[in-house]
């Protein structure tokens, strides 16, 4: 089945368009860390030393949490995108009705797609960081995990269906279209 093959709510959006969406989304939430750095690293300097597992959990607090809920936001309700797949024509729709979704399957969508492998990544990457050289083995089996949840949810996108893991959970499915409007 082609991935322009129409659908409840639209026609299902090529991998290409969605992974262009991605990446301008990027852009934007990478300012977040750009703003949070400076602060991280005159903490640092001061000479405050925080165990691995509270910057850890700092860093879910002050980073993946915003960013899951704001684009959780964006795909629920009127907006129905974020800013890239709004740049890029899609929207996020019930993969049955074909209408807006609500903020919970928005945010269980953002938190599997989102959140979850970022926080795994950093739990690995401040692993690392505390184990020095005799990383343990469990650190390595969670590193592999992470990249076996990328590339699923990558490679999902060239399925015929287009719908990765994380559509499947919120009920979701990702369309080509404009928002649509209710009226009162």
């Amino acid at each position: 089945m082609s991935t322009t093959s129409p659908i409840n709510g639209g026609t299902r959006a090529p991998a290409w368009r969605r992974i262009a969406a991605w990446l301008i989304d990027w852009l934007l939430i990478l300012i977040l860390p750009l703003l949070l750095v400076p602060v991280g690293v005159a903490v640092y300097s001061a000479g405050l030393r925080l165990p691995v597992g509270l910057w850890n959990l700092i860093s879910f607090l002050l980073l993946i949490a915003p960013v899951t809920l704001w684009c959780a936001s964006r795909e629920s309700g009127r907006f129905q995108a974020t800013p890239g797949k709004r740049a890029r024509g899609l929207i996020v729709v019930d993969a049955h009705s074909g209408r807006p979704i609500g903020f919970g399957p928005a945010l269980l969508r953002n938190t599997a797609k989102i959140a979850l492998p970022w926080e795994l990544g950093h739990t690995v990457a401040y692993g690392f960081a505390a184990a020095g050289r005799n990383p343990p083995e469990s650190l390595m089996v969670l590193t592999i995990v992470v990249y076996v949840i990328m590339f699923a949810w990558l490679g999902a996108l060239f399925l015929p269906s287009t719908r990765t893991p994380y559509d499947l959970l919120g009920g979701t499915r990702v369309v080509s279209g404009s928002p649509t409007v209710t009226r009162p």
